[in-house]
Formats: C-alpha cells, structure tokens, sequence
C-alpha cells in the first residue's frame, strides 16, 4: 500500500516481518514500484513491459495471494492498471537459496489457481456468468541467485508425463526466470539504481573480491539520493550480518568508512578482517566443541573449565588443549597440566 508521498508503508512492514537478511535485501527494494519497474524492463526484457509506466502499479497487500500447498507465500505481488483499465497481477517468487526447486512450476500453478478462484469467488455471480467476464492474467516471476545451475522446467507441460504430446489440451503455465549468474556483470553495472547495486554485490557473496565490490558499489551509490544510500547501507548491513554473525558494532564503524584513499583501504580491509574473524571464530567453537567431547569421554567436566574452554579464541592454546585432551586419563590430569 502508498502512503500519500508515494513511498511504500509494506516495505516497513515486511522488515519486521522477514526473517533471511539476504530476502530481506531484495523485498525492501522490489517492494518500491519504481525500482520494480525498473527490475522488469531490465531484467524480464518482455514486450508488453515497455510501455508501463509507476503510475500503473500498485503493491498489493502481502494476504493476497494465498500460501501454497507447503505453506509458502509468494515475496511480492503487483496489480498493475492497463490503459484500456484491465487489470493484470504480477508476482515474484525469490529463490536465494543455493540449490534448484524442482517443484517451482507447480507452486507457480497452486499460486495462479487459488488466487483466480479467490478472483471468481468474489465477483458478484452476474458479473462473472456474463458473456464479455474474463479473469485477470496473473504473471509469474522467479528471480534466483543460487549458485548451482537452475535445471528445474520452467512450464507446467513439461511437469507432465507426455505433456508436450497433447499441444494446447493439458493445463500449462510458464514463469519467467531471472537466473543472477547469467546476467552479465557489465549489463547489471550499465545503469545505476539500488536494486542494480544489490545484485552486483550479490554475485559475490560468498566470495574473498566482496570488499572490493563492495567498495565499488559504494562509489556509484554515491550518485543517488542520500534516501537510497541509507537503503544500500541497510542491504550491505543485513548481508555482512548474516555471513559475518552478530557484529553490529564493529559493522557500524566500517560503514562510517566511506571516502576515498587510505579510507578505501581500510574499508576493504576491515571487512576481510570481519570475514577472516569469523572463521577463526567458527574454527575455535570447533577445537573447543572436541575438546569438551574428549574429556567427557571421562567425567562430566566442571562448568567453570566448560566455560574457560568455550571461552578460549587462540587457536594455538586451543589445539595445545585438543592434544592433550586426547592422552589425558581423567579430567583432573588434563587441568594440572594445562
């Protein structure tokens, strides 16, 4: 729903309401129909986008469109105003994870189904039993930036045994599939808006060159309205957050970082800090977790060694520790000689 500055109340609303920080990234931005619009000539390349303008779109209700048969709802729908003053209903379903849903043309299907029932159910019986009623096209998006190939069937005939053998006589449907590692990196950097930056940083999540991107989005971000800087920095937050854990405070001074020079090197540098930290972190909960399993091997150990143990980050002690675990007879052997 609009608010009267045209700014988009549902994207506030699904930010206390999403729970993946990478999904929250993408809502929050396809959630303000100008970026949506943008989104569809850019990436979707269909001929009847070219001519809509934000003027015909209107984020509908998240309750609009019905769960599907696991419960699932799609991320964000759109009712969009023809000229002539039709209407037809766009919605997008994000897949951020790294493997291929093979049911995703049938969820698509449960999707358009419940919601044209919904559709006829609610028109008045006179209306929808006259010669000239017509449901309204519902328009199905999956947007995907897993990195594992997206190999699942992209319309509903090739879900059936013998599909293709019946033509235009066996129920069909086909989404359009927005797949974030075929897009050239060139293209996606060819204009500049939010949603633009989030998925070219978005290729390199998981890779060591995402402080040097980052970096470089950064410097075009600039270029935009300090409304969408805000916006990129809650992405860049989110996504350092979910793969970083809970370091909000040593985020915050990173993203103070923002100029140029010697700045942009400690921008970068900080951040691969952030990630080597991390690891290191993850690797010493490890030796201490195995550590804890050897000595209980003996005896349930102490809360106060427990805690001193949990507690340990070098890793040099931490392995000195996981040897000797190893040859100690009891618990109390492994403390005199710690």
């Amino acid at each position: 729903m609009e608010n009267e500055t045209g700014k988009i109340s549902v994207a506030e609303e699904m930010d206390a309401a999403v729970h993946n920080p990478h999904d929250k990234g993408y809502k929050r931005e396809l959630a303000i129909p100008k970026e949506f619009l943008h989104f569809l000539k850019k990436y979707v390349q269909a001929d009847w986008i070219n001519n809509l303008d934000v003027s015909q779109l209107r984020l509908c209700d998240k309750e609009f469109i019905d769960k599907d048969y696991e419960g699932r709802e799609a991320d964000l729908i759109y009712e969009v105003t023809k000229h002539d003053g039709k209407k037809i209903y766009l919605f997008i379903l994000q897949e951020l994870q790294s493997t291929v849903d093979y049911t995703m043309v049938f969820r698509v299907l449960i999707y358009v189904v419940n919601n044209l029932l919904r559709f006829f159910l609610s028109t008045p019986k006179e209306v929808r039993e006259r010669r000239d009623f017509k449901l309204p096209a519902m328009i199905p998006i999956v947007f995907y930036s897993g990195e594992e190939k997206w190999t699942a069937v992209r319309c509903f005939k090739d879900y059936q045994h013998g599909g293709k053998s019946f033509n235009g006589h066996v129920l069909n449907i086909e989404y359009y599939l927005i797949d974030l590692a075929k897009i050239d990196e060139n293209y996606i950097l060819s204009t500049n808006t939010i949603i633009d930056n989030i998925m070219y940083c978005d290729r390199y999540r998981k890779k060591e060159e995402l402080p040097e991107v980052l970096k470089n989005a950064y410097r075009r971000v600039k270029m935009l309205a300090k409304q969408e800087q805000a916006e990129f920095d809650k992405w860049v937050r989110y996504i350092l957050l979910s793969v970083c854990g809970d370091k909000e405070a040593v985020l915050d001074e990173i993203l103070m970082q923002s100029g140029n020079g010697e700045e942009d090197m400690a921008f970068k540098y900080n951040i691969i800090k952030m990630f080597e930290d991390e690891h290191a972190e993850g690797k010493a909960e490890g030796k201490a977790e195995s550590i804890l399993d050897l000595l209980e091997e003996h005896e349930a150990v102490p809360e106060d060694l427990r805690k001193q143990i949990l507690e340990q980050k070098d890793l040099v002690i931490l392995r000195k520790w996981l040897k000797l675990a190893s040859g100690v007879n009891n618990i109390q052997e492994f403390i005199q000689r710690m």
